[in-house]
């Protein structure tokens, strides 16, 4: 307006002439709009500036966290897993796990259930080294941990998250993220052991398609599969199931978990679950609070002891009261007999 006003004032004094007012308005136009994109830049800039430093820290980090000589290579990995006396905590917040014991036969299955912030991530955490207990140990085949490299015990486990974690490549890029150099069979392999070959197979590009960033071109049980099929190349005696259902409808929960269940045959596998359907086949179930196992034992005998675990099975419809006194009597009988 400022320049419409100043430029009708020159023009009827004869300095200016009208095609001047217009070709300067389309310039301060231009120059605005470029003005607003720094600043909108210089937002951007600070808004991420917390991140920023976050990743600064952890290159500066980078040299602590060389590994030390003499370290062994976990090779021949059965899965036997065992937890003793384990403590953690995050500095002053008291947040963690304490003293927290518990064992895993090879080839069974854990499941680790309780509130949110009960220490159920910190225990998949401390197992796969991202930081180390402060007490207690935890034994992968009756081997300390923390004298194994954490490439070689990172290579045991693979780790299914509610959030696939794909990159914006081709799927059967994405898929072979689990075994760098698995050969084009391989990678079909594992798509069909995870029940993902038939929507690949659907798509116009097949395993060249690419599933766009963090997988938005995928729908959600979609990029489970993909990230499934990913665990089954990996081919990991020790299998880690993080959310790995619970943002899925119950239609195509139920696909997934199909290719879950194939995935878990022979792996000791650890399940972290809000949906309590997902833990009924566990060989052990641990109930955590606070950082500390409230219940452990099989599924059928924490819902016949009517604790903490029932009340979560009663509070997600799974158990009822009659279901409760059903449990109790057929645990009497099987005492009595």
């Amino acid at each position: 307006i400022v320049v419409l006003l100043i430029g009708s004032y020159l023009v009827t004094q004869e300095h200016l002439r009208i095609g001047d007012i217009i070709a300067f308005t389309g310039f301060a136009s231009l120059m605005i709009s470029r003005l607003d994109q720094v600043s909108a830049f210089v937002n951007q800039i600070f808004e991420a500036r917390a991140k920023l430093e976050d990743f600064y820290r952890l290159e500066d980090a980078s040299s602590e966290t060389i590994e030390p000589e003499g370290l062994v290579d976990l090779q021949q990995v059965k899965g036997n897993v065992r937890f003793e006396n384990v403590s953690f905590s995050f500095g002053r917040s008291g947040q963690g796990v304490e003293n927290v014991s518990f064992e895993v036969p090879a080839g069974k299955t854990i499941a680790i259930v309780g509130p949110t912030g009960a220490g159920k991530t910190t225990l998949i955490n401390l197992l796969q080294r991202v930081y180390d207990p402060h007490e207690g140990r935890i034994l992968i085949d009756g081997i300390d941990t923390r004298v194994c490299t954490r490439r070689s015990l990172r290579h045991s486990i693979a780790t299914v998250f509610q959030d696939a974690g794909l990159f914006n490549r081709t799927i059967e890029e994405n898929i072979r993220i689990g075994r760098s150099g698995a050969s084009y069979e391989d990678v079909h392999e594992a798509a069909c052991a995870a029940a993902a070959q038939d929507f690949i197979l659907c798509k116009s590009e097949g395993y060249d398609t690419l599933v766009g960033e963090r997988g938005s071109r995928l729908s959600g049980g979609e990029r489970q599969r993909v990230a499934i099929a990913r665990a089954v190349l990996k081919d990991a005696p020790i299998l880690v199931l993080d959310e790995a259902t619970s943002a899925l409808d119950v239609e195509t929960e139920g696909r997934v978990k199909e290719a879950i269940d194939q995935l878990r045959d022979g792996r000791t596998t650890f399940v972290i679950a809000h949906r309590l359907t997902t833990v009924r086949d566990a060989d052990l179930v641990i109930f955590l609070d606070q950082g500390r196992i409230v219940e452990m034992g099989g599924f059928q005998e924490l819902a016949e002891n009517n604790g903490r675990f029932a009340g979560l099975l009663r509070a997600g419809g799974l158990l009822s009261d009659e279901d409760v006194r059903k449990l109790a009597r057929i645990a009497l009988t099987s005492e009595a007999a």
